[in-house]
């Protein structure tokens, strides 16, 4: 089924506004079928255009950002993509929409144009929203844009190497929320207790901030959690019991911050599931210490534990 004719003038207009120096969307030209241009994806049965993969991806272990810059979009997100009533998969990350002056209600940020943002809240059908490595550092109403997002139905929101200093306060209307990454940004302070009553979280990731104090015993409440990393941050204390209620956690990264306590208590919290799915467990540079219990042998799918530079006393049990 070729494509709607008016999902193809809104993608052209779209277009139009774009700044595209390495004509990375040459295809999208004429009275062509649109579900065959670069980066759209449409429904087989209907024609209608739901996924746009626009994001300039490259290696991580190029640290080079400006020898990318010339692959980049530029320009602005023409609201023309409202007419897109079927999207549900938006992927601009790491293209340069930074840098452009907002009308004067917001004279104070820059960012994109203000009614860049403005759209986001007309696709009610979004489910997945990829705004890494988008430079937020500058736009001083940047939680603003959060508020916009649909959150009746995001299912995954990737910010990572955003330049954020707090988590975004419009995360605790995403009800449906199953995937929120962080990684990479400046937050800074305590982890907010509004976000341990995300009941639906499968993944988080808050690698490498700056955030600080102790674990809330309210992380208990994220029961659908399954892989959820907090390192390197500079987080302390010890770690509560109730991470014994995260039955279907499969990765826990703890590594390189201050917690402390017994590593024999957090075997023993981890392991009350009975047939708990834990393949990855990293505890490395804390302040744990203690012997290692037999414990550690319930952890039948365990793959990958890291200790190293802890205070821990004594050979692994020959039991694991």
């Amino acid at each position: 089924m070729p494509c709607k004719q008016n999902e193809r003038q809104a993608l052209l207009m779209f277009k139009q506004d774009l700044k595209d120096p390495s004509n990375r969307l040459l295809s999208w030209v004429g009275e062509g079928d649109c579900c065959n241009w670069t980066g759209v994806v449409c429904d087989n049965l209907t024609g209608h255009v739901r996924e746009l993969h626009l994001g300039n991806y490259y290696s991580d272990e190029y640290l080079n950002y400006s020898l990318y810059q010339d692959n980049s979009l530029g320009g602005k997100v023409n609201t023309s993509l409202l007419n897109l009533k079927h999207l549900s998969y938006l992927d601009l990350s790491n293209n340069d929409f930074g840098g452009i002056q907002i009308p004067s209600l917001l004279a104070t940020t820059y960012w994109m144009k203000f009614e860049n943002l403005q759209w986001l809240s007309g696709l009610s059908s979004w489910q997945n929203l990829d705004m890494s490595r988008v430079d937020l550092s500058k736009a001083s109403d940047w939680f603003q844009v959060t508020n916009t997002l649909p959150s009746s139905m995001l299912v995954e929101l990737h910010m990572s190497c955003c330049e954020l200093n707090q988590i975004p306060v419009g995360v605790a209307n995403m009800t449906r929320l199953e995937v929120l990454n962080l990684r990479w940004n400046i937050i800074w302070g305590t982890i907010p207790q509004w976000l341990y009553t995300c009941s639906n979280l499968e993944s988080l990731s808050l690698y490498l901030n700056l955030l600080r104090g102790e674990i809330s015993s309210s992380t208990g409440n994220l029961t659908a959690i399954v892989n959820l990393d907090l390192s390197p941050n500079q987080l302390e204390g010890k770690m509560p019991s109730s991470l014994g209620n995260l039955c279907k956690l499969t990765v826990l990264d703890l590594s390189r911050n201050y917690f402390s306590g017994s590593v024999s208590e957090i075997l023993g919290s981890l392991s009350r599931c009975s047939s708990g799915p834990m393949e990855s467990l990293k505890l490395s540079t804390n302040d744990f210490l203690g012997p290692l219990s037999d414990q550690l042998g319930n952890f039948r799918h365990l793959r990958l534990l890291a200790l190293s530079s802890n205070s821990i006393s004594c050979p692994i049990p020959v039991s694991s």
